[in-house]
This record gives C-alpha cells, structure tokens and sequence, in this order.
C-alpha cells in the first residue's frame, strides 16, 4: 500500500520529480473547490447493498457536517430510492433532523460494504527511496477542479519535469453543482518536490478527460486534449 490515504483518483503520472533517483507518482482527484470534505476522522463514505431487499444493490453517500455523518441526498432523492422515507419522514424538518442510523437502521448498514475517501487534494506521492511515499498536496491554484489527465512537459528550459493538467466534470447533481474551474494547469517544478501553478496562456475550456503527447517531426510533439461532449484542442510544443 502506497498511502493510507484514500480518495476518488482519476490518474497518475510516475516520474522522478524531485530528481533523487527514484520515482514519484502525482495523482489527480476530485481537488478542494468543492461542497465536500473528506479527512481521515471525517471521511466521505459510500454504503453498497441492497438494504431495502429488493434484488437491487443502492449506494448511500454521506459527508459530515458539523462533525456529525449527514445523507447527501436530499429527501426528494432519497424518496426516490427508498419510498418508505415518504412514509416514515413526512416532514422535511424531521427527515433533517435524522441521523442515518434512525433513517436506514444499524442493522442494515451493518450489512453492507462501506467505502471511505479521506483526502480530495490533488497530491504529489514523494517517494524516500526506501518505498515510502510522503503525501504532499499541490498548491491550491491546483486544486480548484477534478483533475483528469496530465503530462510531463519541460515549460520553462530547466530541464526539471513540469506536469500540464487539465480536467473538469459537469455531470453533478443540483446540490453539487459542476466541477469547471480548470482551464489548463502548468505545474512549474520548483525542486525538492515542490511545484507552482500556474494558468495556461490559451485556456482550455470544457471536461478534458485525457491528454495525449503526440510526436510530430524534427523533435516536435502536439499536446492533444481529448474533452467530452466537445471538439477536442491541440497545442504544439517544440520540444
């Protein structure tokens, strides 16, 4: 196990990056611009199971608000899924007032499998040589949406490997709203382990879901940003 730490990672990108002769692994996750939190004695976590034995497996998801676990549906949701709660919780006021043993039983969520996220940072595993990794968060100007997809690039001619980011995600709830405060993210490799971000000159806008280093000629390579639901952009680098 590389950390404790657990999260809704969406990549990884291994290299040597403070350039002590092991590697080091950056990892994207959902980032800390969100309604959200997660840490290792509030974690978010997701029940798995089919508590309403109905031959169908449901997910609750909760969060803690205010140091106590909290359902993040809401009562219309969770009607929805659960029609009994109409039933049992006819007054909005008590269905916020319920905590989620009195809403599902201890005994049900006692059967099902739980899932845990404790750390929503975009973070740097550094690695001490000896297999141990260090979770450093990156700096907060990359933490401002979900990170999909990266790349090594070298963005400034120091020959320390910078990273390029990029991500987004649209597809949210109401409650949640959309994940879109990315546009492109240059990590400037500072040494040690240690990163500033920055902007991209030309923003990329929409859900990037992958970035692909693509070689051209003459030790050119375009940069391809693949995006859902949208055209995809390229950029060209020399090298």
């Amino acid at each position: 196990m590389l950390t404790k730490a657990t999260g809704w990672w969406n990549f990884t990108l291994t290299n040597d990056f403070d350039l002590d002769g092991d590697l080091d692994i950056l990892v994207g996750n959902l980032g800390l611009n969100s309604r959200i939190k997660a840490s290792h004695d509030h974690p978010v976590r997701l029940y798995v199971g089919d508590i309403d034995k109905n031959d169908r497996i449901d997910q609750i998801m909760t969060y803690y608000l205010n140091g106590e676990e909290t359902l993040f549906a809401n009562k219309s949701e969770t009607e929805k899924q659960f029609p009994y709660i109409k039933k049992d919780f006819i007054l909005a006021k008590d269905f916020a007032k319920a905590t989620i043993s009195e809403l599902f039983g201890n005994d049900k969520l006692e059967t099902m499998r739980v899932l845990e996220a404790s750390q929503f940072a975009n973070v740097l595993l550094e690695n001490d040589g000896k297999g141990n990794f260090t979770v450093k968060p990156l700096p907060l100007k990359a933490q401002l949406s979900s990170m999909n997809s990266a790349q090594i690039i070298d963005a400034n001619g120091d020959k320390l490997p910078d990273v390029l980011m990029a991500g987004n995600f649209y597809d949210c709830n109401i409650q949640m709203g959309r994940y879109d405060a990315d546009f492109g993210t240059v990590l400037i490799n500072k040494g040690k382990g240690n990163f500033e971000a920055l902007p991209l000159s030309i923003p990329v806008k929409g859900q990037v879901r992958r970035i692909a280093k693509v070689k051209i000629k003459n030790g050119d390579f375009a940069l391809v940003f693949a995006k859902n639901d949208a055209a995809a952009q390229i950029f060209r680098r020399n090298l």
